[in-house]
């Protein structure tokens, strides 16, 4: 039975004052203004204009401050809900004019209306998988640093026909070829190591912090039993391991498996219509660090690992069918729905092991183009 309140509030936040609505079961606006955006202070707001014992339930649009605000208000006693911001945004745009005061009015009219099964809520993780997602995003974005700092360094030289070979090099190869390159090109008249060796000095410094944040996810990987368990599958290592592990934060979340992949935006998007019905490309909504690791999990499992089990032959089979790009896809939409079963069960990756027969079979079947497959579609092998 859904429990009933005397007065529903809408926060609309920004970073310095937040925007409040209440409104009645109603629909009728009680009160509205503004507040600093500090738990403390939206609370001693609504206390100084609702009558003590009152019950009230808060909605918010999710956001960067709404793990915080949602924590506080949470501890000062509060019925706290975190919107979606997809349907949030959807729902505000029925108003003509965008106001912070309408946006607030708006999102406490959507607590309101949406019942349990209509408003979708977001679930605010623990302070621990939080803090687990923010090395990782420091670490991801330092890794774009120095690939993109790479890419400019040996663009900016290729004019001058000096080549700087790259490839799969360590960050010490990629600066010692890139000091001889600077040489070579003075020696044929070109004076630009200047301007270069400060984006090269912070290339180097930018790879050497890459280094300890890996070393500490691997430790913190390591350190918890359900990660490991998520490594043994092929081509996961630690990153995206704890990558998962802090995204989902609790397996209980969803229902279903499937439900995992949706959340990681890795499944078609679907238009139906009168007699219109298509599948769509894949959503790409949800975390997209964490999706991005996955993908190339299993591509590390197509292409580069060694260990045949079912997992890698489904997905070798469905490349010859669709190409690489998209069995990837539809690999690392499996992958995230094995590694929630792992998880919700308390089980370990138990693949069905593949016998140098069937290998051969399947590499035969794969040569002799039994199976649809574009013209030019790359098979991994």
């Amino acid at each position: 039975m859904q429990k009933s309140f005397d007065y529903y509030v809408g926060l609309d936040v920004s970073q310095k004052t937040t925007s409040i609505c209440v409104i009645d079961p109603a629909g009728k606006k009680y009160c509205e203004g503004k507040s600093f955006t500090r738990p403390g202070d939206i609370n001693g707001w609504l206390l100084n204009r609702i009558e003590e014992g009152k019950i009230l339930k808060i909605g918010l649009e999710a956001g960067t401050m709404s793990s915080w605000l949602y924590s506080g208000l949470v501890k000062l006693g509060h019925d706290v809900v975190c919107m979606e911001t997809l349907q949030a945004h959807r729902f505000l745009k029925t108003y003509r004019n965008k106001t912070d005061k309408n946006d607030a009015r708006g999102l406490a009219q959507l607590l309101r209306m949406g019942g349990e099964d209509f408003l979708k809520v977001v679930t605010i993780r623990s302070q621990a998988a939080q803090e687990t997602r923010v090395l990782l995003a420091m670490r991801d974005h330092l890794v774009t640093q120095k690939i993109s700092l790479e890419n400019h360094i040996s663009g900016v030289l290729k004019p001058f026909g000096v080549i700087v070979e790259r490839g799969n090099v360590t960050a010490d190869t990629f600066y010692k070829r890139t000091l001889e390159a600077l040489s070579e090109a003075e020696r044929n008249g070109v004076n630009v190591r200047a301007y270069v060796l400060p984006s090269l000095f912070l290339y180097k410094e930018a790879a050497g912090q890459i280094a300890p944040l890996t070393t500490k996810i691997e430790t913190i990987a390591n350190s918890i039993e359900m990660v490991r368990r998520f490594m043994e599958i092929p081509g996961v290592g630690p990153i995206t391991a704890l990558s998962f592990y802090a995204a989902v934060d609790s397996p209980h979340r969803f229902t279903k498996s499937t439900d995992v992949a949706a959340y990681f935006g890795l499944t078609p998007k679907q238009f139906q219509s009168g007699e219109t019905d298509y599948m769509g490309k894949i959503s790409k909504r949800g975390d997209p660090g964490t999706r991005r690791m996955l993908v190339i999990a299993a591509t590390v499992l197509l292409t580069a690992s060694q260990q045949w089990n079912s997992l890698k032959a489904w997905g070798v089979r469905l490349a010859k069918r669709i190409g690489l790009f998209k069995a990837r896809i539809a690999v690392a939409r499996k992958l995230a729905m094995i590694m929630h079963k792992i998880w919700l069960n308390n089980d370990r990756f138990r693949p069905k092991a593949i016998s140098s027969k069937d290998r051969a079979q399947l590499k035969q079947e794969l040569d002799s183009g039994n199976s649809k497959s574009r013209p030019g579609a790359p098979v991994p092998v």
